[in-house]
């Protein structure tokens, strides 16, 4: 039987070689999986009778490397969003002016009342320094950099392990952080930035991908969930302090308070995180019951006098799996064969204008403000409505979507469909389509209009664009279980190009054409593609039985309370 996946092989070892197998009864279509049985629930991936598989952790010990990448995931990409946010005081610092004057002006009253002036620190950064654009690749390039380290991070994780990259990751992020903070000139500064975009390049595919190593896949949605809801807990904190700690103190101050709290996270990974890479056969990724099983058991015991126990080294080794490079090398032929895929393409095109959407918001959110008579401390609470969003992505991108797609299984005689988990997506689609209306209209009308308007706009943008990207990963994961990693690299990568790349001169295009205008572009281009929801979800199954194949039925050996075997078909 042909091998998938990126870790040890359960076919490698003669034990698990002699259990009887007892797989499915038909053809399944890859991703489709048997979740119910009588009414129980099944554990898909199947694990193994090995006690140092990933899927035989307790709990405990799971939920603990889930909140560690949380809290590694959200610091990263909050520390790469709100510093890259401060573009104008940069601008300032390679002027030659202190940023620490803007505590002491009225930025506001360098436009006219009312009037949003789309650079309200032009006139100051006009005083010398560097061009504007090559300060502002302090925003962009880390975005950038951040795409491409996926198709790097995630191909040398199937190669050497998850573990040993993901702390290479996390040194990376908080490494270039204390960099830049003493860094003496723009391009110092820059490729600093580069070594953070790197870092945090980990948590768009490799995170969401440990997560699949060490989660069944009715636990994945809350797994994944609450990783993008911890963002907005974290981009809070920060954002509401950076404007205080840049007007009263120093810019660098942000670079090192973040980097010393990431040392602090990257510590937890050490702790909690161990190496989750684990081959398995497409029988154990759709959950055929491929082991010896009693009569009511639904996962093959432990055996610790095969096996041996869990130790230290399997906890906090590193580099403590094979080296697999031809997986590796093949992996990144299945990056470029599943970018064709249509429902990938979908995905893609969908996440690059919820990315593209962000962006401009986040380039203009802050001159808006200002417009309205903000002062430069108080534009931190620009962020306040991520984090009013955030138990809104747990909810609907966790809890509501379990839900759903248990409910869907239930209804379906018990197997789920990836596809179930599209229904939960009407919620965000519709709140990212009515997101950039509600704020390009609030700008437009600044001068009658209060702030609040523009910070629901905000909120709408920020719990679409976090939920859709939960339910997009724990979608992707379950239609292609054995490409999970390319055709995570491909969407957490193709996402941020794509968007920068719609978005770079969203300052311009505003310019042109007005608040209104362009965002109900944004708007309508997210409308129009959304309309092709109901195709993937009908035709998803489809899709899936054309580009990745079914599995072949087979017999059912299970064990009866006697020790018998049982052979017959498993239902």
């Amino acid at each position: 039987m042909e091998k998938n996946g990126y870790g040890r092989s359960t076919e490698s070892d003669p034990y698990l070689a002699t259990l009887g197998r007892v797989e499915s009864p038909d053809a399944l279509v890859v991703g489709t999986t048997q979740l119910f049985e009588n009414g129980q629930i099944r554990y898909i991936p199947m694990p193994t009778p090995d006690p140092k598989d990933p899927l035989n952790l307790p709990n405990w010990r799971k939920w603990a490397a889930v909140a560690a990448l949380c809290f590694f995931g959200a610091l990263a990409l909050a520390a790469e969003a709100i510093i890259g946010a401060l573009v104008p005081v940069f601008v300032l610092e390679y002027a030659g002016i202190d940023p620490r004057i803007l505590a002491q002006i009225d930025i506001s009253a360098l436009s006219p009342p009312g009037v949003v002036n789309l650079n309200p620190l032009s006139i100051l950064a006009g005083l010398g320094g560097p061009p504007v654009y090559q300060v502002a690749l302090l925003a962009s390039l880390p975005l950038l950099v951040n795409g491409i380290a996926s198709y790097l991070l995630v191909p040398l994780s199937i190669a050497v392990g998850r573990r040993p990259v993901l702390l290479f990751a996390g040194m990376l992020a908080w490494s270039g952080g204390l960099w830049a903070g003493v860094s003496q000139g723009l391009y110092s500064h820059l490729a600093a930035r580069c070594f953070q975009g790197l870092g945090a390049g980990a948590v768009e595919a490799l995170i969401p991908l440990i997560v699949q190593d060490i989660m069944f896949i009715h636990q994945r949605n809350k797994a994944i969930a609450s990783i993008g809801a911890s963002q907005g807990l974290i981009i809070v904190s920060l954002g509401i302090a950076s404007p205080l700690i840049v007007a009263r103190l120093s810019w660098r101050y942000l670079y090192f308070i973040t980097s010393g709290v990431g040392i602090l996270a990257w510590v937890g990974l050490i702790l909690f995180v161990p190496e989750s890479r684990w081959i398995r056969t497409d029988d154990e990724l759709a959950g055929k019951e491929i082991y010896n099983l009693r009569p009511g058991e639904h996962r093959p015991r432990l055996d610790v006098r095969v096996f041996g126990p869990r130790t230290n080294k399997t906890d906090f080794g590193i580099f403590n799996v094979p080296q697999e490079w031809a997986r590796a090398r093949r992996s990144v032929w299945e990056t470029v064969k599943t970018t064709f895929f249509p429902n990938i393409l979908w995905v893609i095109t969908v996440n690059s204008l919820f990315v593209s959407i962000q962006g401009a918001a986040g380039q203009v959110g802050s001159s808006v403000l200002i417009a309205a008579g903000w002062k430069f401390e108080t534009l931190g609470f620009a962020v306040v409505p991520i984090v009013i969003a955030s138990p809104f992505v747990w909810l609907f991108g966790g809890y509501v979507a379990d839900k759903i797609s248990n409910a869907h299984a239930r209804r379906n005689s018990g197997r789920r469909e990836p596809e179930a988990h599209l229904i939960s997506l009407i919620i965000p689609l519709a709140a990212g389509v009515a997101g950039p209306l509600v704020f390009g209209y609030a700008a437009q009308n600044i001068k009658t209009l209060p702030s609040i308007v523009v910070l629901v706009g905000i909120f709408l943008i920020g719990f679409a664009f976090l939920t859709a990207n939960t339910l997009f990963s724990v979608y992707l994961v379950e239609s292609y279980p054995a490409f999970a990693g390319p055709v995570l690299v491909n969407v957490s990568s193709f996402r941020l190009i794509v968007g920068f790349a719609m978005s770079f001169n969203a300052t311009t295009w505003i310019e042109q054409l007005g608040f209104l205008e362009s965002f109900g572009i944004y708007s309508g281009s997210l409308a129009l593609v959304s309309l092709g929801l109901p195709f993937v979800y009908l035709y998803g199954k489809r899709i899936r039985s054309w580009t990745a194949g079914q599995l072949q039925p087979s017999l059912v050996k299970k064990i009866d309370d006697d020790g018998v075997s049982i052979i017959g078909i498993a239902y």
